[in-house]
């Protein structure tokens, strides 16, 4: 058996698990030999384990094996053990004496109480003298202070013990954490070789200690958006990946499963059965500050200096494998320890096709917000945490679903402070019954003032509401054609407008409300 040195070289990170490749190199002789890989860790998946190589060899089988290795303590514990047991003998032997002391006292209380009852009687009798019962007042005070003095005696040296026994302990329990075991597997290739030669060994195999998350950073510029893509890296299995070349994947590790149709069953309900369900589920149950800038240099009488060169950022070449798997392959070595620290990595910046839109809302917005609708590349982008920039300026964090290749989606709400919209009612109208047949009816008119401040045009969508009702009693009449409206759906209005730098754009409509006398409409009309 031969062991076979090797290192890792490859790492394609998954978004739960880790593909590993390592590489080694070894001279064998002619004819059947075994070459075995050590130190490999213990959360590799047994069965993922692949290996190939090169050379003049026929590869026969491989087989893996789980070893478990204990490491003991340098020092020698024994002593402190026996220190321990005679601590702990000592401490019975203190607290038998302390258990006897406090009966003798508990006895002795007891003999002075039947004495003084009993001698009382005698002295009425007088049988006795009060001299006699002087005396043993006397000589029973000397004994319960002798005794209550070897009571504390006693209670310090349990206690002065005590505390060397918590110290003993401590130092065992020190010296024993060094003890311990670690587990890790190896591979055992068998190999046919034609002849002596050097054969480069390549082993495989997934771990699941591993895993990556996606955050962005979006700077939203006119016609277009950057997007950075950044991948926070989390390497626990183990291995230090030293000077590897690194792949990172949006697939996962896991497997997944279609899940077969099947029929959705419904009954009669029945309290008593929802009722134990629910007993047995209660039964079953018992969350960077801003950098000051720094002041202006002073003007100097020379030249400035010319203004050094743009750093230039290296970035992952993309691919988009099948089912829109999206892999990104770092042009240089990286190394990733293994700790519980997070690493992160810049993949790519790409250019995706972006159009600012507003938005305004007349009923509950006081305020034009802007959005970008931005259209992805493609690669998928994955949910994660996404800083937004407009034209540089840092406006907000958010968070962002699966984006699709190709697919739009909204992306920086925000203030439209370049664009001012309020609503105004113009006139409102009460007829009471009898003018219209017995019937209540209000009209109202209102107008939409959107004023633009940008130095480019915008395109906004413009929303509204008018009373809706299903009851027949209750009758909502307009010509949302007169009134430009491009929807129009349950009372929900919307305009589409386009407004040209320093233009204004007024929308105006009208309805009316009308319902049958002795109804009462709620919530309240305005």
């Amino acid at each position: 058996m031969t062991e076979v040195k090797t290192d890792i070289t490859n790492v394609t990170i998954f978004r739960d698990g880790a593909r590993v490749t390592r590489t080694g190199k070894v001279t064998l002789a002619k004819g059947p030999q075994k070459a075995e890989i050590h130190g490999i860790t213990e959360y590799a998946s047994a069965d993922s384990f692949r290996v190939k190589g090169k050379g003049p060899a026929k590869l026969s089988s491989i087989d893996i094996q789980t070893n478990t290795e204990v490491f003991e303590p340098s020092e020698d514990v024994k002593p402190l053990h026996a220190e321990l047991e005679e601590l702990q003998k000592g401490l019975e032997e203190i607290q038998d004496d302390l258990d006897f002391q406090n009966s003798r006292l508990a006895n002795l209380n007891s003999m002075v109480s039947e004495f003084s009852n009993y001698y009382g009687q005698v002295y009425a009798a007088n049988e006795g003298e009060i001299g006699q019962l002087s005396e043993m007042d006397k000589t029973a005070s000397k004994m319960y202070l002798d005794t209550k003095k070897t009571i504390r005696s006693l209670e310090d040296k349990r206690e002065e013990v005590t505390k060397k026994i918590d110290v003993v302990r401590q130092n065992i329990s020190r010296i024993g954490s060094k003890r311990r075991t670690e587990t890790f597997n190896s591979v055992e290739v068998s190999l046919d070789l034609t002849e002596e030669a050097e054969i480069e060994i390549e082993v495989t195999y997934q771990v699941y200690n591993a895993r990556w998350n996606p955050i962005y950073d979006v700077d939203l510029l006119p016609g277009n958006a950057k997007l950075r893509r950044i991948a926070l890296l989390y390497n626990q299995t183990k291995e230090d990946w030293n000077n590897v070349d690194l792949i990172v994947s949006t697939a996962t590790a896991r497997p997944v499963t279609a899940i077969e149709a099947t029929p959705f069953y419904i009954g009669v309900y029945d309290p008593s059965l929802e009722r134990a369900r629910r007993d047995s589920f209660k039964m079953k149950k018992e969350s960077r500050p801003i950098p000051k800038m720094a002041p202006a240099a002073a003007k100097s009488m020379m030249a400035p200096p010319a203004p050094p060169p743009v750093m230039v950022e290296e970035f992952a070449e993309a691919t988009e494998t099948v089912s829109g798997i999206a892999v990104y392959e770092l042009p240089k070595k990286v190394t990733i320890p293994s700790d519980n620290e997070k690493h992160p990595i810049t993949l790519i910046e790409e250019d995706l096709a972006s159009e600012t839109i507003h938005y305004w809302y007349a009923e509950g917005m006081a305020e034009v917000v802007a959005q970008d609708k931005v259209t992805n590349g493609g690669n998928v982008i994955l949910p994660g945490k996404v800083k937004v920039y407009a034209e540089g300026d840092y406006i907000g964090e958010t968070s962002i679903s699966q984006v699709s290749p190709r697919e739009e989606f909204k992306l920086g709400t925000r203030t439209a402070y370049d664009v001012k919209a309020e609503k105004k009612l113009t006139h409102r109208e009460v007829e009471k019954a009898g003018i219209t047949r017995g019937k209540l009816r209000r009209s109202y008119k209102y107008r939409l003032e959107i004023q633009s401040f940008s130095k480019r045009p915008v395109e906004i969508d413009v929303f509204d509401r008018v009373p809706h009702s299903e009851t027949p009693s209750i009758e909502i009449k307009a010509e949302w054609e007169k009134f430009g409206v491009k929807k129009q759906h349950l009372g929900i209005l919307e305009w589409h407008k386009s407004i040209q730098p320093d233009e204004k754009t007024i929308i105006e409509y009208e309805y009316e409300v009308s319902w049958e006398k002795g109804i009462s409409v709620h919530p309240p009309l305005p």
